[in-house]
């Protein structure tokens, strides 16, 4: 649904964007995450046709948005950081605005202003005034405003900036059920643990650069970055050492409790592997009443990224 081919933005003799790549997935929430001045609002400004960048090539579902932007932008709605909201509209008369802007009339306007309000959970405060709304309501009316042309990509800017626990959380249901309907979800955020929540793919911008992109499993295993196993079993077996030996991907198995029956280790992998080092278990007769797979955070994986030289790299 997103495509964008050797991006290159300069601000004069600042480059902001360098040689950027990757793709989104129609249907799919992608999270964009980055330290500050990594790139990441010049590279969504450049997708939303707001900002010509110096090099490269844009597509938006197979449509050019450098070269034919006016079409591109009815496949788009763009929620910048901190955009402004009329104080003195209400919701409704809000969202109506922006409907008019993109050129819709009659019922068919009105229908639209109220299937985004249904969508954001805005229908039954719709003629509350602007002026009025918490941070988290006003959140809402923007993306209600957003999704008020029915756009089939959304490009949003740190829509979770200052929200408290629960809006963070309303917010992240609304997205999921957008995305669940065909939306395909662009979004970029400061808050990894909200990222780690909300989206299937992502992508870590670093000086310009896509430094790794991919699911979440995929970059682990990239990355090698260990997951920590915890198993449990039901009864002590003598023979466990001889069983975990064979197994090449784990390293640092230790005993957590003093019965024989609770251990940990490192594994090299992710969810894939995870399913069969538990196959290899069972299938040695091993008693297995519990097994977790911890994977790496996003946070921990943003920190380990971040730490190392910049190398542009895709997971496979």
């Amino acid at each position: 649904m997103i495509e964008v081919r050797d991006l290159k933005i300069h601000y004069g003799d600042l480059v902001a964007v360098d040689q950027l790549c990757f793709s989104v997935k129609a249907g799919s929430i992608f999270g964009l995450i980055g330290p500050n001045g990594a790139g990441k609002t010049s590279a969504i400004k450049a997708i939303a046709t707001l900002l010509e960048p110096t090099y490269g090539d844009i597509w938006v579902k197979e449509i050019s948005a450098l070269h034919q932007p006016e079409k591109a932008r009815k496949l788009l709605g763009y929620m910048p950081d901190f955009p402004p909201v009329y104080e003195d509209l209400k919701i409704w008369e809000f969202c109506d605005l922006f409907a008019h802007a993109y050129g819709l009339v009659g019922e068919h306007r009105k229908a639209s202003v109220l299937q985004s309000l249904h969508a954001t959970g805005l229908k039954e405060q719709m003629n509350a005034p602007c002026r009025t709304l918490s941070r988290g309501m006003r959140q809402r009316a923007l993306l209600a405003k957003t999704l008020v042309h029915d756009p089939a990509v959304l490009l949003l800017d740190e829509p979770a900036a200052n929200l408290d626990p629960k809006s963070r959380i309303d917010l992240r249901n609304i997205l999921k059920k957008l995305a669940g309907n065909g939306k395909t979800i662009l979004l970029s955020s400061h808050v990894l643990s909200e990222i780690e929540d909300t989206c299937d793919t992502l992508g870590f911008m670093k000086a310009g650069k896509m430094a790794l992109c991919g699911t979440i499993d995929e970059i682990t295993r990239s990355n090698r970055q260990n997951c920590l196993l915890k198993i449990h079993l039901s009864r002590a077996v003598p023979n466990l050492l001889k069983v975990i030996d064979q197994i090449s991907i784990l390293s640092e198995f230790k005993e957590t409790g003093t019965e024989g029956t609770r251990f940990r280790a490192s594994m090299n992998g992710g969810e894939k592997e995870a399913t069969e080092v538990l196959a290899q278990l069972v299938n040695a007769g091993l008693p297995v009443a519990g097994f977790i797979c911890h994977r790496p955070s996003v946070e921990d994986l943003f920190l380990q990224i971040e730490s190392q030289p910049t190398v542009e790299k895709q997971a496979e």
